[in-house]
């Protein structure tokens, strides 16, 4: 049953399946929380923008009107029919269940920047993409240091882009479509790190780099960001010397790798796992994209929505699915050799989350916050002991309530999979065998005032003292 369907994500695959579910005449709503407002943006959700945002960001229909006429795709749903929900954050999906009873007809939860909406559907396609994924180091919370898919949509999506003149961290797919881009609008490239010994995106990539005169440092990463209020330069170090030094720049494009974006999954209760291919924790699916929880799909991308393609369109056949791995390479090993090369060259007392201002030493130490003013009385590690070798050795959450690692206003945007690597590879427990911070909702921060219930009578919310002892005389 398809029925009323709800597409979370405008990205390529969610635009792809929107309109074809529409052209098979299915009841459509997309659903994409871009054109974003300045303010939801400052939470670097779902793509690490940083601290220095353009005030060209400020202009609404100005920014509106750019993004739509640089998304075809957009306009195309808009054009056929489709229900289109721009600048709509998808908060929240509720449907019946152990712990949420009488939700009768499932519902996700929408907020705009006018207000709220409940809206029911009979099939949830989510197809919500990638985030940043952005490691720490000095200086990485300065205005001016971003992350690669944030510098391709302030370029290409939202046209507002400021920097001048911009190191690169990184020479993956990720890092070369960023840099072709600034490279179209003028902005210099003055240099680009890389922690291995070849450019991650191959030797095209290497030999178009090469051609454009553009510098590339083999087995080298940034060791500080420079500047006192924004970005100056950055002092990149060797790994094979440790020598270092200095180049002058505006701004830092953290374009090591992009992770899928779990959390409407994973919060609904998705079962899921771990897929070092994207590095990341992933729905369990079929070759339609099915999920463990009845008409909700998760598209990954669009190489991977033949099959619900061909559901929608009511075709029998499902074509074969080519698996991941063939897909992309593995994306795992290359954002450990980043996180292990820069906790090599930089310090403990780094910053690995910037809300709660917590360093890598405190989190793997197992800190309490400051405002504690205490200490653990003991010295504690984080990996349990247990005779089941299948059960989770490392439990994230645990030190997320230890620490605050993740627990901030960025809802672990920025920390939450660099903490998870580096607890991997300081000690030496698999990815797979650490459980993952939990998502809940709402998945974004918004205004609580838009989705409160306002339809209590006066006098419900003059008596509401007395609820629990009328409860309890029922």
């Amino acid at each position: 049953m398809l029925g009323k369907i709800v597409v979370v994500g405008a990205s390529s695959a969610g635009c792809t399946l929107a309109l074809a579910a529409q052209a098979a005449g299915h009841d459509v709503t997309l659903v994409d929380e871009h054109p974003q407002a300045m303010k939801d943006m400052s939470f670097d959700a779902p793509w690490f923008y940083g601290a220095a945002l353009p005030s060209a960001l400020l202009n609404e229909n100005s920014i509106a009107q750019a993004v739509l006429e640089g998304s075809p795709t957009l306009m195309e749903c808009l054009e056929s029919g489709v229900d289109l929900r721009v600048s709509t954050v998808l908060w929240g999906a509720f449907r019946d269940g152990p712990n949420c009873v009488n939700v009768g007809r499932p519902k996700v939860g929408l907020v705009t920047r006018e207000g709220s909406e409940m809206l029911e559907h009979d099939t949830l396609i989510i197809a919500t993409g990638v985030r940043d994924f952005v490691p720490s180091f000095k200086g990485w919370d300065l205005p001016g240091v971003f992350g690669g898919k944030a510098g391709i949509a302030l370029l290409d999506l939202y046209q507002v882009y400021e920097g001048r003149s911009t190191v690169v961290l990184g020479t993956s797919d990720l890092a070369m479509r960023f840099i072709r881009s600034a490279r179209a609008r003028g902005v210099e490239i003055v240099a680009v790190l890389e922690v291995g010994d070849e450019v991650e995106a191959g030797p095209e990539a290497a030999a178009w780099l090469a051609g454009e005169g553009i510098p590339v440092h083999l087995a080298h990463v940034i060791q500080e960001a420079q500047g006192k209020t924004a970005v100056a330069g950055a002092t990149c170090i060797s790994l094979e010397d440790g020598a270092t030094f200095a180049v002058a720049c505006d701004t830092i494009a953290v374009a090591i790798a992009t992770l899928p974006n779990i959390e409407l999954p994973a919060a609904m209760g998705c079962r899921m796992r771990y897929e070092p291919a994207v590095a990341s924790w992933v729905p369990e699916v079929d070759a339609l994209g099915t999920t463990s929880l009845e008409n909700v799909f998760w598209v990954e991308d669009e190489g991977r929505a033949e099959g619900l393609l061909a559901l929608i369109g009511g075709q029998d056949h499902v074509a074969n699915i080519p698996s991941r791995a063939t897909l992309r390479r593995n994306a795992l090993d290359y954002i450990k050799a980043w996180v292990a090369a820069l906790h090599q060259t930089g310090q403990d007392d780094v910053v690995l989350c910037q809300c709660e201002t917590v360093s890598r030493g405190a989190f793997c130490g197992m800190t309490p916050p400051t405002y504690l003013e205490s200490r653990l009385r003991h010295e504690q590690t984080p990996v349990t002991q247990g005779d089941n070798l299948k059960a989770p050795r490392i439990n994230q959450d645990f030190l997320k309530r230890m620490t605050r690692v993740s627990m901030g206003h960025c809802q672990g945007k920025r920390c939450r999979d660099e903490a998870a690597v580096t607890l991997s590879i300081r000690f030496g427990v698999d990815l797979q065998a650490i459980r993952p911070a939990s998502y809940r909702f709402p998945l974004r921060p918004i205004d609580l005032g838009l989705i409160a219930d306002d339809d209590e009578s006066d006098e419900i919310r003059l008596n509401w003292q007395m609820w629990p002892y009328e409860t309890r005389q029922d």
